[in-house]
């Protein structure tokens, strides 16, 4: 269940006017209009505002919701086990570093925000951004620090970041825009700067990391081409057959595959163009 209060940032008791205030507050500060690159996450976010304020502004609505919401808040703290008095503390100190780096990375201070969230990895062990913002803002600042990561060539640690989004957002068909997004990210990250850098043996590993990815049929065809030629600069003719057949299989007129037959006709004497 999405926590509407959460979303609009008010609280349980918050009254109508309280709530049309921090409604216009946030879609002023969320709107496409002013995140540039992050316009489809944008977006998604201003989409989820809006139906929290749809829900949370009618009467009627409300109250089926607050229902099901204090059912929620009962079986949570029914099970919740209790904190230790001396991670209190702690906690408290990284749920303050998290909303600080997500406020830098809403505000475009992605140096800064890189920055704390380093000295937090050092400081404490096994960081969950999820215990300290709710699901989608912990989703949104982690896309937005991969982003950044991404932006200065830091692709080790933006790919890490990519990959647990893509992981945490198995199955969750209200964001399947973003996790399209996610995707082509890790593809351009492993194509276009990783495996161009890398040895042939170690291109081939992301090149199959990008295949289970499970891309469109265009994409991933050129992804075998790339494959094909990763092993034939290693001598491996055979798998380089294998590879441009799939390749070709998937896109019949694919650009530079000719090439390719060519250069194999060299090396495989029965392999008929």
């Amino acid at each position: 269940m999405i926590n509407y209060y959460d979303i609009l940032e008010v609280h349980y008791e918050v009254s109508t006017d309280e709530l049309k205030r921090s409604f216009r507050t946030l879609i002023k500060k969320y709107h496409p209009d002013i995140h540039g690159q992050n316009k489809l996450w944008a977006e998604s976010k201003t989409k989820t505002i809006i139906q929290a304020y749809k829900t949370l502004s009618n009467s009627t609505s409300r109250e089926h919701y607050d229902k099901r919401y204090k059912h929620l808040l009962y079986t949570y703290s029914k099970h919740k086990p209790r904190e230790k008095t001396e991670t209190t503390a702690a906690t408290g100190a990284v749920q303050e570093h998290v909303r600080t780096i997500f406020t830098d990375l809403l505000n475009g201070h992605i140096h800064h925000a890189i920055k704390n969230h380093e000295r937090l990895l050092k400081d404490y062990a096994g960081v969950d951004f999820f215990s300290s913002l709710n699901k989608r803002d912990s989703i949104d600042c982690l896309f937005l620090l991969a982003e950044a990561y991404e932006k200065l060539d830091k692709f080790d640690m933006a790919i890490s970041l990519y990959e647990f989004i893509l992981e945490k957002g198995k199955g969750n068909t209200h964001r399947s825009h973003l996790l399209h997004e996610v995707k082509e990210r890790i593809r351009n990250i492993y194509c276009r700067h990783l495996a161009r850098r890398a040895a042939p043996e170690k291109a081939l590993g992301y090149y199959e990391k990008v295949l289970r990815l499970k891309l469109y049929k265009n994409e991933n065809a050129f992804i075998h081409k790339k494959i094909a030629e990763c092993y034939l600069t290693l001598k491996a003719y055979e798998n380089a057959l294998r590879h441009l057949n799939i390749a070709l299989s998937l896109k019949p007129n694919l650009q530079g595959a000719h090439k390719l037959k060519t250069k194999l006709k060299q090396h495989i004497p029965d392999f008929a163009l």
